[in-house]
């Protein structure tokens, strides 16, 4: 409607009445060729008098003619003689319950090997964006639903039911088994002449946790304890919880007891990276 009249006034007599029923109000505006190098440059400003579907209500805008300063002026100027009404009421999501297999993977030593004199932050940036494509590589065969970065390491979760629960296993374990001989190629590489940290640690858990859609996370025990094992797990082997189902058979594995906080021994397979 806002396309086919442009003239303000008609559209908002059109929307007399049904004022509860506009989850937003946007405006488009475009710049001419004489003020902008390549075609036109589009500025939009949308306000949303409520809160729905993740979207929260307020002002946004968006410019690619813009900067940032302008735009922080005028909402500024929005916010001071145009404000609306905020609840100060929290706004509660409780998350879905849902099945998961999360798989975290970190970098051991990266703190004390940040804290040397000679590595500075485009280094260690060259270093992480490394990190992060090669374990991103490694899980393409089946996409996890999320991926975080978590500094020096990385959570990935799937969600899973019967029908994909064998593949992302399948796909998890594969994955955090072959990252440790990708790493070292990564240290290999003539762009780290300054070195980089030597081993990787892995831990995999699953179980049932809850979807947080407002931020699309995902909260739960199966990720504590993937984070935990993570943590006590050498660099030539990997942790996996004794309640993932559907491990390969092909993988030898060892019985094991991990010592992990606040849970104490903890049950578990250990699997032995020959290469690393």
């Amino acid at each position: 409607m806002v396309l086919d009249e442009p003239e303000v006034s008609k559209v908002l007599k059109k929307l007399a009445g049904k004022e509860p029923r506009v989850r937003k109000y946007s405006a488009r505006f475009y710049t001419s060729r004489s003020q902008h190098a390549e075609n036109y440059g589009v500025s939009e400003l949308q306000y949303r008098p409520a809160t729905y579907e993740g979207y929260l209500q307020g002002l946004s805008f968006y410019s690619d003619s813009v900067n940032k300063v302008s735009y922080y002026q005028f909402e500024e100027e929005i916010y001071t003689n145009y404000p609306f009404i905020e609840s100060n009421e929290p706004e509660v999501e409780f998350g879905k319950p849902c099945e998961v297999l999360a798989l975290i993977i970190d970098i051991r030593g990266f703190t004390l090997f940040c804290e040397q004199p000679n590595i500075e932050s485009p280094y260690i940036c060259g270093l992480m964006s490394a990190f992060y494509h090669m374990v991103s590589r490694s899980l393409q065969r089946f996409p996890p639903d999320m991926t975080k970065l978590l500094g020096d390491g990385v959570l990935a979760i799937w969600k899973t039911a019967p029908a994909d629960r064998e593949l992302a296993v399948n796909v998890a374990l594969e994955a955090a088994l072959s990252l440790r001989n990708q790493w070292k190629q990564v240290r290999d590489s003539p762009h780290f002449s300054h070195g980089a940290p030597e081993a990787l640690g892995a831990g995999i858990c699953f179980g049932l946790a809850s979807h947080l859609e407002i931020v699309n996370d995902y909260i739960g025990r199966p990720i504590n304890i993937a984070s935990r094992l993570c943590g006590a797990c050498p660099g030539d082997r990997v942790y996996v919880d004794r309640a993932v189902p559907n491990i390969p058979l092909h993988l030898k594995k060892e019985e094991y007891v991990a010592h992990i906080r606040p849970y104490g021994r903890h049950n578990i397979w250990a699997f032995i990276n020959k290469d690393a």
